[in-house]
């Protein structure tokens, strides 16, 4: 394929992605910013940086993964480096203490440039840690090290949180010193995601659910959403991963999947109840390489 035929692929992909209505207005703005930012050749406008609020296991590197497929078959933004982007945590650091995280944060960017003199893309940055810190001396230089690297990387600052105080305060901070746009990543609601398990899990392999049983996973699902540890796909990717396997080890009659065969994973099930004692997994301090599963969770 081409660039265009690329970049054409790379959209549709991002418009077939549940859920995310806000992420893919703003991709469907962008195509319109790059249409006329060369019909009227204005190549001296930029694009803001993001804050992306999401919730746990919501498919933020999913979305930082097909986001920046697409920017760079389009040509928005310049792309130099070992790879496209990579994402960091940003780990809190009082402000009487020496801010070692912003000089790791320089140095992956040195390296990751390889044999380019800078690195150009994408910088994820993870600031869970900050929600409660963003009137920090720490924080405020953070963002003037974004703004001064704004002709080399675009930022995206992602946050896991649905406290609306908590983002009104970190946008508040990021007016001050940085230009971004906010872009709320909803995650899918219960019938997106049996729907998401159905198409990408049980179709693929030639089974389909019967009626009774996409009713008691919906009850599940909406069952371990509720509970304050549920961690998004990594949860529904796991518990669909769990049911193929139930079923392989089973005596299967049909391709049809009925609700008998997933007692095992009923709203009362142990499976279920387990999940929801289970407590939430943080990602580690340090960078990352992208993911090597490109698939279309949100």
């Amino acid at each position: 394929m081409n660039r265009h035929e690329c970049a054409n692929k790379c959209f549709d992909d991002i418009m077939t992605l549940q859920g995310i209505d806000e992420f893919k207005a703003m991709v469907q703005r962008l195509r319109k910013f790059q249409h006329n930012k060369e019909k009227y050749s204005m190549s001296d406008v930029t694009l803001p940086n993001y804050l992306w609020i999401a919730q746990r296991g919501g498919g933020i590197s999913t979305c930082i993964d097909v986001f920046a497929e697409y920017l760079y078959y389009e040509r928005i933004i310049e792309f130099t480096g070992i790879d496209k982007y990579f994402e960091c945590k940003l780990a809190y650091i009082s402000p009487e203490a020496f801010f070692s995280e912003l000089v790791r944060l320089n140095n992956t960017i040195s390296e990751i440039a390889g044999r380019h003199r800078y690195f150009r893309g994408l910088v994820c940055i993870n600031i869970d840690e900050w929600v409660e810190h963003t009137d920090e001396s720490h924080f405020y230089q953070f963002l003037d090290y974004i703004a001064s690297s704004n002709d080399k990387v675009l930022a995206i600052l992602y946050v896991h949180t649905t406290n609306k105080r908590i983002v009104r305060k970190i946008e508040s901070s990021l007016s001050s010193h940085i230009r971004f746009e906010t872009v709320q990543l909803r995650f899918p609601k219960v019938n997106e995601l049996v729907e998401f398990i159905e198409t990408k899990y049980f179709i693929r392999h030639g089974f389909c659910l019967a009626a009774d049983a996409r009713m008691l996973l919906k009850d599940s699902i909406l069952r371990m959403v509720q509970g304050e540890h549920f961690n998004g796909f990594i949860t529904i990717k796991q518990m669909a991963n769990d049911i193929l396997f139930s079923l392989l080890e089973s005596s299967i009659g049909s391709f049809e999947i009925s609700a008998g065969m997933l007692l095992n994973f009923h709203k009362e099930s142990t499976y279920v109840k387990r999940i929801m004692a289970l407590g939430g997994s943080d990602r580690t301090i340090g960078f990352d390489l992208p993911m090597e599963d490109h698939s279309n969770e949100k």
